[in-house]
């Protein structure tokens, strides 16, 4: 297998992240009335959103970077201090301050491995994450049953080497063919049902560790080995099917075989004997991580293949997890305090998943196809990524400022168009059909058709050539 002859160590730094994270919350010293994961994924949406404001404004040069490394990793190693060691005064004030520390650190220390997996060639990080994630459930399978003080020495350790990790990596990053950018201001658009999808999982993800019975599912021995040891079939499952076998990724059949694990959970659950419910309810746990690790992968191939900068594309994609995982947390917790019954709450969950699968996790969007899209072009000629990048390449070529462009932008300005009205004047203009713009924006024709009708409406026209002419009618002022 080339995958692991060419398989640097160095590179499975991002398993550290995954370990920090889980066995810091799940091995926290319990303080009554203090919601740890919800105080700390609200922080770390918090700073999601200061990075991509950051990154938007003005990148941040690579010394910067360095600097609030640092300051990452003694955030982490803080907030795993306070979280898991057993101080004397252990309370709700040390699970604050835990929380908070570790979720203003842990989203830049992801980021930072996305700009790597960014880099990256997919048929390489593809494989990569899949063997981080089944290393990092193993070790996280140690730690969880270590005695708290060295497991506390573990933890304050993992951000250390995660940066290490890290710096090694990117010094010595595998060279890659320059990739198609068809992911730009015209095209993200597109990927707002994936990110809707996401958001909804998350949030029922939210809601339902907050019930008793996810409590259930995280006590004892053998639950613990059994939820770490589904991750680690489930990644090494995939990590044969696309290094022995040579196969593709497709977003919306992941989403399908996530869904076949929660529903397994959530449907028979509350019919069997609690220890029983307590093992199948690990099925949640699988399905969680195994969304977290492709949801990552996924994002750093979005970025790749963007015009934004990779921590950009990070921040925002890992907002719409983290956001509403914290908001479901705290529904959670008051549909406890009004019915303990959660029969009638997970069988809304599963509908809720069904509904968002089938109509937010299809092939019916360019842009979702296109990820991981790369792992299936076995070398052929002509892709979907190919189509698409060199379409996106010869728009961009378009834009430059010759005089039709300079009139369709001083038109725009005039009648107060949309960025996306005045994109479509433009190609309208040039003689380009819908069917050409649908693929362009990667939205469909009964969309562009909508916008065509308003466009013709502002412009005071009633076809495509009465469109032309007023745009050749148009004066540009210097």
């Amino acid at each position: 297998m080339r995958f692991f002859k060419t398989v640097q160590p160095c590179n499975l730094g991002l398993m550290c992240i995954h370990i920090w994270i889980y066995c810091s919350t799940h091995r926290a010293i319990p303080a009554e009335g203090m919601p740890l994961m919800t105080v700390m994924y609200l922080v770390l949406s918090v700073s999601l959103v200061a990075m991509v404001f950051v990154e938007r404004a003005k990148p941040l040069a690579e010394r910067t970077k360095r600097r609030v490394d640092v300051a990452s990793a003694v955030c982490m190693a803080c907030a795993a201090f306070f979280l898991t060691f057993p101080l004397p005064f252990s309370g709700a004030s040390t699970t604050f301050l835990g929380a908070v520390l570790g979720g203003v650190s842990v989203g830049w220390t992801y980021a930072r491995w996305a700009e790597f997996y960014a880099e990256l060639d997919i048929h390489y990080a593809a494989p990569l994450v899949l063997l981080t994630m089944a290393l990092g459930s193993l070790a996280k399978t140690v730690v969880d049953l270590l005695p708290p003080v060295p497991a506390t020495v573990v933890l304050v350790c993992m951000p250390i080497v995660a940066y290490v990790t890290l710096y090694r990596s990117t010094a010595s990053v595998r060279p890659a063919l320059e990739p198609y950018r068809y992911y730009n201001s015209r095209t993200i658009m597109s990927l707002w049902r994936v990110g809707f999808g996401i958001a909804v999982y998350s949030f029922t993800v939210g809601v339902i560790q907050s019930m008793p019975l996810a409590q259930l599912a995280s006590t004892g021995v053998v639950a613990i080995v059994a939820k770490h040891a589904g991750e680690i079939v489930v990644a090494l499952a995939l990590l044969a099917w696309v290094v022995a076998f040579k196969r593709g990724l497709s977003f919306g059949r992941i989403w399908n075989l996530v869904l076949v694990l929660m529903a397994t959970a959530l449907i028979f659950t509350p019919y069997l004997e609690d220890v029983l419910s307590g093992y199948l309810f690990t099925f949640v746990g699988v399905a969680q991580t195994f969304v977290i690790i492709i949801l990552f992968l996924a994002l750093a191939d979005i970025a790749r293949h963007s015009s934004y900068q990779p921590i950009t594309v990070f921040a925002a994609g890992w907002l719409a997890y983290t956001l509403p995982f914290s908001l479901g947390d705290i529904l959670g917790e008051s549909l406890q305090a009004i019915t303990p019954d959660a029969s009638m709450a997970m069988a809304a969950i599963v509908w809720l998943l069904v509904i968002v699968t089938l109509l937010f996790f299809d092939e019916s969007s360019a842009g979702k196809r296109l990820i991981f899209t790369e792992l299936n072009d076995e070398g052929d000629e002509d892709t979907p990524a190919k189509r698409f990048g060199a379409q996106q390449e010869a728009l961009n070529e378009e834009k430059a400022a010759d005089m039709l462009s300079l009139r369709c932008t001083a038109l725009a300005k005039e009648l107060k168009l949309t960025p996306r009205e005045h994109e479509i004047l433009e190609l309208m203009a040039r003689g380009r059909s819908k069917t050409y713009i649908a693929e362009a924006f990667f939205i469909s024709e009964n969309t562009v058709r909508g916008h065509v009708k308003h466009l013709y409406a502002k412009l005071g026209v009633h076809s495509k050539q009465e469109l032309v002419d007023r745009v050749e009618q148009t004066e540009v002022r210097g």
